[in-house]
């Protein structure tokens, strides 16, 4: 994945954003209620976004952009997620993205005179679990079947199947399934 640079937003960029949170807050958020899945999912598919069979996306769910979104089938964004996502974001299929989760694909370079925004896309791979309140930056696997514990602030890939807690987010353990 290539980090892409922005300077400034066009103004169609501006309007297209405009148009998207006046959309989310009249026609998207008021329908919290769960027999609404269907129609909230309707509205971000006709804003771009690629949604699965059985996905779901809570009505306090922010969404920046829907066309950068990709959702696979039974994969959750919970309640008062927020999703910036300048860069894309593609979560496998039964992903879980936990209340308060923040998922963030941009950020600022440092080493720019003028403070550029740049942006890196995430990946969440099928099975994987992020927990409530939890950080992921830019550019970042979560891959499959990981957790990343609740509070945690992720800057770096995972491994499959690990376990991650903690600022900064660090293996603790690999997750074993009972049978």
């Amino acid at each position: 994945m290539d980090d892409r640079y922005i300077d400034i937003y066009t103004f169609s960029d501006r309007l297209r954003r405009l148009l998207w949170n006046v959309t989310r807050l009249v026609l998207f958020r008021p329908f919290a209620l769960p027999f609404f899945r269907s129609y909230r999912n309707w509205i971000l598919r006709l804003w771009g976004a690629r949604i699965g069979k059985g996905g779901n996306v809570y009505a306090s769910s922010v969404v920046w952009a829907p066309w950068n979104l990709e959702i696979g089938e039974r994969a959750c964004l919970g309640p008062h997620t927020i999703i910036y996502n300048p860069g894309k974001i593609i979560l496998g299929k039964k992903v879980v993205v936990s209340q308060y989760a923040y998922l963030c694909t941009a950020t600022h370079d440092y080493t720019s005179p003028s403070n550029l925004l740049y942006w890196k896309d995430i990946r969440i791979d099928d099975y994987a679990w992020v927990a409530a309140r939890a950080f992921v930056g830019p550019g970042v696997h979560v891959r499959e079947r990981s957790i990343v514990g609740a509070c945690a602030v992720l800057c770096k890939d995972t491994e499959p199947w690990g376990i991650y807690v903690g600022n900064p987010a660090k293996l603790i353990k690999k997750r074993v399934l009972k049978v």
